[in-house]
């Protein structure tokens, strides 16, 4: 045993030794290492049993050989984490870099899919398209609007044509100009949808061919989906919050609809007034046609054939005028949004009704007035009805203070007290004149607000006796509501109808202190100017064109047409700068009423000046009314 241990602590030196021999004599030992003696490796071995222990750790290669590593501890195993945070990021960003990669792979495979395969006639095309599209398209499409999403449409399908095939005009490109040809019916100008012929195999004249349909296609979307004619033409009391139609996507919807004519009959308005006005309009032009012509001749007709022929004249001008009123009506349908939504109120101006609709039923109706015709016309317009006003104040706009009431004071300066309204002057020195809630109030008991540029809104009155006239165009822009109780029913009867409201306890918050109903379903309300239209009953009605707005569209469209869907600046800004006391001399401030009634002003409300007078509800737009 002796023997044994001997010969193993000898065997122990030499491996020591051999170790040294191949350590590299340039490299110094690492710094508080030292070799291992031969009685401590016999020690070491002895402790084990025997037998040698093995490594705690997996060799270094970059640690000289015969040296040991250096004492480690777990934390050094581990990223600090300042460490961990930007390889984390490394590895999110890597992730999020592969992610978009694949998105891309796959938008540019469905891209490459949606790609029609071209012949060799049509590559012929294409390459004509591309020169025409990139370098001149502005002969094609004249609107510069229009031109950036052409262009991003067949540049997306790399010029491939949209309505040639193999050199041929494909089965969409019949199906479009078919419905082209017969806008007519929707009371449009074939005249203004260029309707090619391709005729000529030439590529450069197939490429001109495709861009003239191009254009006509989503000229014609534009139209039907926001009108002929820009509103902004016929009267500065106009206004509707309108998008046309995305022209790359016009072009998309016909590339992957199958009937073309499905897909542009979808940019009309759909509802059922307008598809009345259609039919109205197809039926007065067949009467038309079938009626024979009454001939000139200079041989004098007898009394009775000279009636007559007078008589045929006469119903052949009045249908020519009904035709023009049918197609102002469906202008101004198409100005309007296209979907009116489940519930909503419409406001009939020349008929000097409202009524409110849901789900295509009218729920309820009522006699209104309106504005006069001229400077104080009620405005065309859609918005949202959000709150009702019990008891309000009503509040005199700078414009009637400094134009009306300032000269009557002048001559009276009780003009005002006599009627109700009370003076106070405001922090900025301008002066206020308000009346407080009553029955006598301007604006009735009941105000329906719905905020919007022109500042008018619908509300009570004092005057009930305007109800019982035919014609009903006596306010300066608001509108008058006959049964304002029953009304305020109805309408939150659709807004929150399980809060009950009725006529009677609408009433029972009459007072003198205002209250405010919040919607908590906004209604949408149209003010729209129909002097045709078919009733409840189905039978087609026709009203005086009170405001002359008939007349001006139809002098639009006969004139010059190619500006006439061109926009023109308004300035719907109001001209409402305060009345300053120092101008104000002679008013008398009632300073028990300010006390009791301390709000500021409020742009809310045009009242009577001797009880008579119901003035639009703010102030007036500087050229509002420069056509009418």
């Amino acid at each position: 045993m002796r023997k044994l241990l001997l010969a193993t602590s000898a065997a122990a030196l030499v491996l020591t030794l051999a170790g040294g021999a191949f350590a590299d004599p340039d490299q110094p030992p690492a710094a508080g290492v030292t070799p291992a003696t031969s009685s401590e490796t016999a020690a070491s071995n002895t402790a084990a049993g025997g037998a040698e222990a093995p490594s705690a750790a997996p060799t270094d290669p970059t640690r000289p050989m015969g040296t040991q590593p250096a004492e480690t501890t777990p934390e050094d195993h581990a990223q600090s984490p300042d460490q961990a945070k930007p390889d984390q990021a490394k590895s999110d960003q890597a992730k999020s870099d592969q992610a978009k990669s694949d998105q891309a792979k796959s938008d540019q495979a469905k891209s490459d899919q949606a790609k029609p395969a071209l012949s060799a006639a049509d590559m012929a095309v294409a390459e004509q398209l591309k020169e025409l599209a990139e370098n001149k398209l502005s002969q094609y499409v004249p609107r510069e609007q229009d031109r950036a999403g052409i262009l991003a449409f067949y540049r997306d399908r790399n010029f491939a044509p949209l309505w040639i095939a193999d050199a041929k005009p494909q089965s969409r490109t019949t199906q479009a100009e078919d419905f082209l040809r017969n806008v007519a019916a929707d009371g449009l100008d074939p005249a203004d949808y260029a309707t090619p012929r391709f005729d000529n195999a030439d590529p450069a004249k197939l490429a001109a061919s495709e861009l003239t349909l191009t254009n006509a296609v989503v000229t014609f979307s534009r139209h039907a989906s926001i009108g002929r004619v820009a509103f902004s033409r016929v009267s500065g009391a106009i206004y509707f919050d309108q998008k046309a139609p995305d022209p790359a996507k016009v072009l998309a919807s016909l590339a992957d609809n199958g009937d073309a004519r499905v897909t542009l009959d979808s940019f009309n308005p759909q509802s059922r007034p307008y598809k009345a006005l259609k039919a109205e309009l197809a039926t007065l032009r067949a009467s038309n046609e079938a009626a024979p012509e009454v001939a000139e001749t200079d041989i004098k007709p007898k009394k009775g054939a000279r009636h007559a022929a007078n008589t045929k004249s006469s119903e052949a001008r009045s249908k020519a005028a009904r035709i023009d009123t049918l197609i102002a009506n469906m202008e101004r349908w198409r100005w309007m949004p296209h979907d009116l939504g489940a519930a909503y109120v419409m406001v009939n101006i020349p008929d000097y009704t409202l009524k409110v609709v849901q789900n295509g039923k009218t729920l309820w109706h009522t006699k209104i007035v309106v504005g006069k015709a001229g400077t104080h016309a009620t405005p065309l317009m859609t918005e949202t009805m959000k709150y009702i006003t019990v008891n309000p104040t009503w509040n005199v706009p700078p414009s009637i203070i400094r134009n009306e009431y300032l000269p009557a004071l002048a001559r009276d300066p009780d003009a005002l007290a006599r009627i109700g309204l009370r003076i106070s002057h405001n922090s900025d020195g301008s002066i206020r004149i308000y009346q407080p809630p009553s029955e006598r109030n301007a604006l009735g008991r009941i105000r329906f607000n719905f905020p919007n540029r022109f500042l008018v809104y619908q509300h009570d009155t004092p005057d009930k006796n305007l109800f019982d006239k035919t014609t009903r165009a006596y306010s300066h822009g608001c509108m008058r509501v006959q049964n304002p109780d029953k009304y305020a029913e109805v309408l939150l009867g659709v807004s929150q109808p399980e809060e009950k409201y009725s006529a009677q306890r609408i009433r029972s918050m009459y007072g003198s202190s205002e209250r405010t109903i919040h919607f908590k379903t906004p209604i949408p309300v149209y003010l729209s100017y129909q002097t045709a239209f078919v009733d409840d009953a189905g039978k087609m009605q026709y009203r005086a064109d009170i405001y002359g707005i008939d007349k001006t569209i139809t002098g639009i469209l006969r004139g010059d047409r190619r500006v006439a869907d061109i926009p023109i600046r308004r300035n719907y800004s109001s001209s409402s700068k305060p009345v300053m006391a120092s101008s104000a001399r002679g008013l008398r401030r009632d300073r028990d009423y300010d006390r009791e009634y301390s709000g500021g002003f409020q742009p809310f409300g045009w009242g009577p000046f001797g009880g008579q007078q119901n003035w639009q509800s703010a102030y007036q737009p500087r050229d509002r009314f420069g056509v009418w």
